[in-house]
């Protein structure tokens, strides 16, 4: 029962900076190589030759005989084009592992091992630690993969991608099939066009959530503020479905690479299927994808639109629903919010009056709003009150509350940074030694107290975090299992929120467990014990309440603000790392 999350990933996280064409950002809290300034700035004409993937692989020089990295006599960038590309602390795929890189990242390049042992091309040192193989470089910062994958993962934003949920069964191609190609692929292709022409306006629509957040270098959420407020950018509810799929624009033209109908980049997915194949895999109804771009077709190809998976697949857009992630996010502490505090987790919560063993329902309480606590406690015909500023009181079982360790434990009185997770009260906070940053609700595993080796409850203990992913691949066990807090989830969850619930993507057709799927690119995943996790969930809206298989479920915002707070800090440019860091201690 330990592989709870079921996370298939490799290391842990990284801010990194887009190198290339129409997205050339710098990240919120990245340090920009000055180098790749220049690459930023150009404007590179596209390219359909498919031979040059091939050529420009990182070819070494013969080994000098020394054992030691060889310096660079200059500053150089280093291109990564394997999905997933492993960096190692010896120049050894036996060696320990140090995180990996994601196709498209930029990396300084330090030098080259005198080794090519298990390497084609060589081994490369690269910033700030570590080796990867050559096989899986490129110096050619113009090469097509790196221009392909050139949108990288935000960190200024509470998720780091566009997401969206598939509707229907549907391929997931490497190139952009024509009509008939469609009608051979898809299953009943003509009922679902004839549908989806019906019902575009409906499914093609997002409400607003977290990607309409803002946050700060630190990941803390203005609560002053909203995108489109300022009129700089659209909010969720006003953009088109380029836009919610990814694009920079509704008029996106087609990517470089998929020009003609071909595909003149290899298939990084990892899923391996001959030249002349049409799509590499089929995603499920119910799996959550996560996008980079999007762009429209002409008849030709049925006038779909197709967005552009993290791994350079394409998902037809008709048969996926957008989705911006819960606009929940915890409350900052200071300023006059401190401990102790209470968090409304259900709705119908509802102030009372208590005079001796008396109990007058007074006005509503505010489902997940902040209530500060006057430390009194009564209890009524079996049933705890706590006191509110003001004099009224609230039901224990209304509100989660947040309050001092009657113990502190080393870490506090060594004055570290460190997260307590309070699993009956489901709730999570940021500690610096003895004084509290930060509070939030989460879903913990369920039960929310039980037998981590015969149940799906999150195991207790003191831990230190040993891995972070930007984001990562999940199964469905951790968005699925029999539903046991369906009455407390109907309570907790916001209808407003669940765009999706009529394709079941949110509803308890999920949780019931009908069918496998996947949730691709979890974020801001955290490991502290084994396969137990903190991480960004954008597939539900109960936080509050225990609902998942060990791991400790976060809102996007929310899990952003952690995984900055937190150690390991994530080299630029890498996707994951693997360190000690931040303590974690888990509790009932």
């Amino acid at each position: 029962m330990a592989a709870r999350c079921c996370i298939r990933a490799v290391g842990a996280v990284s801010c990194v900076t887009a190198i290339a064409a129409r997205h050339c950002v710098r990240l919120a809290g990245a340090l920009v190589i000055a180098s790749l300034s220049a690459a930023c700035n150009r404007t590179t004409a596209a390219s359909s030759d498919a031979s040059t993937s091939a050529s420009t692989a990182v070819a070494l020089p013969a080994p000098p005989g020394s054992s030691a990295a060889t310096p660079s006599t200059a500053p150089a960038l280093l291109g990564v084009l394997g999905f997933a590309t492993i960096v190692y602390d010896q120049p050894n795929s036996g060696a320990r592992r140090l995180g990996y890189l994601r196709a498209g990242a930029v990396v300084g390049r330090l030098g080259e091992a005198d080794t090519r042992a298990g390497c084609k091309a060589g081994w490369i040192r690269i910033e700030p630690r570590g080796f990867i193989c050559g096989d899986e470089a490129t110096t050619d910062l113009e090469h097509p993969v790196l221009r392909a994958a050139s949108v990288r993962p935000r960190l200024d934003r509470p998720l780091p991608y566009r997401y969206g949920f598939v509707r229907a069964v549907t391929p997931l191609y490497l190139k952009v099939p024509t009509s008939a190609q469609q009608f051979e692929n898809e299953f009943q292709l003509k009922d679902h066009l004839a549908w989806f022409k019906e019902h575009k306006d409906e499914v093609q629509t997002a409400i607003l959530g977290a990607q309409d957040l803002r946050v700060d270098a630190d990941g803390r959420v203005d609560v002053t503020k909203q995108l489109g407020e300022l009129g700089e950018e659209k909010n969720t509810t006003e953009q088109g479905p380029g836009a919610l799929f990814g694009a920079a624009s509704e008029d996106e033209a087609w990517p470089f690479w998929l020009e003609g109908g071909g595909r003149s980049i290899p298939n990084i997915s990892g899923f391996e299927v001959p030249s002349s194949a049409i799509f590499a895999d089929r995603a499920r109804r119910h799996t959550g994808l996560a996008f980079i771009g999007s762009f429209a077709t002409d008849e030709h190809y049925l006038r779909r639109r197709f967005a552009v998976t993290t791994d350079l697949r394409l998902a037809p857009t008709s048969k996926v629903k957008p989705d911006a992630g819960s606009p929940w996010h915890g409350f900052e502490l200071g300023g006059g919010l401190e401990l102790p505090l209470g968090i409304v987790r259900l709705r119908g919560a509802r102030a009372y009056g208590v005079s001796g063993n008396s109990v007058d329902p007074g006005a509503p309480l505010e489902r997940r709003s902040a209530q500060r606590l006057a430390g009194t406690v009564r209890t009524v015909a079996g049933e705890k009150y706590f006191a509110l500023d003001g004099g009224q009181f609230a039901r224990a079982a209304d509100i989660a509350v947040a309050v001092a360790p009657s113990k502190w434990p080393e870490v506090a009185l060594k004055g570290e940074k460190w997260i307590e997770i309070d699993l009956s009260e489901q709730l999570l906070t940021l500690w610096r030694g003895q004084k509290a940053e930060f509070v939030t609700l989460v879903s913990s595993g369920r039960p929310a107290i039980g037998d981590p080796k015969s149940t799906a409850a999150t195991v207790r203990g003191s831990f230190r975090i040993f891995a972070k992913h930007i984001s990562a691949t999940m199964d469905s066990d951790e968005g699925m299992g029999k539903n046991q807090n369906v009455e407390n989830e109907r309570k907790a969850g916001d209808d407003g929120y669940v765009a999706n619930k009529g394709d079941g993507v949110y509803g308890v057709s999920v949780r019931r467990g009908q069918g496998l799927f996947q949730l691709r690119d979890v974020p801001h995943i955290q490991y502290f014990h084994k396969n137990y996790a903190l991480h960004g969930a954008y597939w539900h809206d109960v936080f509050g309440i225990a609902r998942s298989h060990g791991c400790i479920n976060l809102a996007p915002a929310d899990s952003l603000r952690v995984f900055k707070f937190t150690e390991p800090v994530i080299p630029e440019g890498w996707h994951g790392v693997r360190a000690e860091g931040t303590a974690v201690i888990v509790h009932q």
